[in-house]
């Protein structure tokens, strides 16, 4: 039996895209932006009390996932996702400096806000974890499927994402 914990559950949040039993792979992961803008904001499903569990997430050009091993070391033990090493070392080159070292991959669930209903969503991305990342986390929009538009209005962008399974399209504003 689990000692109880003060810690109140997260709220719910429904997964619309799950990369898990997808096979993923990016043969050539890449940051083909500066990647240090963020334009949309995520949230932790677990996350340390002290904060709220957002992290910023720059999804650009490029190819595969990628998060900073700081943001998943935040994640409380008992909630943060394996890291497998099995592709440690790879190289993910970067267009503004040297490429990033991946210490291995993840299944990173984010959590990000339906800009007009307000419904909490989860996606969970097969990623590169890589220290000193300049963010929380990178999309690459080479291979992000589920990116239909991306639209600006009022300086900020609007992403509309088509998850599949006939969820229909989902607007999540970007900052």
């Amino acid at each position: 039996m689990s000692a109880p914990t003060s810690e109140a559950p997260p709220a719910y949040a429904r997964t619309v895209f799950d990369e898990t039993h997808r096979g993923v792979w990016q043969m050539e992961p890449s940051i083909q932006s500066m990647a240090n803008r963020v334009n949309l904001i995520g949230y932790l499903d677990h996350h340390s009390p002290d904060t709220d569990g957002s992290f910023g997430i720059c999804l650009a050009g490029g190819v595969g996932n990628v998060v900073s091993q700081e943001l998943i070391d935040s994640i409380p033990a008992a909630h943060r996702p394996v890291v497998r090493t099995n592709d440690a070392g790879r190289s993910i080159p970067y267009i503004m400096g040297q490429p990033f070292k991946a210490i291995g991959t993840t299944f990173f669930p984010i959590v990000l806000t339906n800009a007009q209903t307000q419904e909490r969503i989860r996606l969970i991305l097969h990623a590169f974890v890589v220290p000193k990342l300049l963010m929380g986390m990178f999309i690459g929009t080479g291979t992000a499927t589920f990116l239909k538009v991306e639209s600006w209005s009022g300086g900020s962008p609007r992403f509309t994402f088509d998850f599949g399974g006939g969820l229909g399209e989902t607007e999540v504003q970007g900052v």
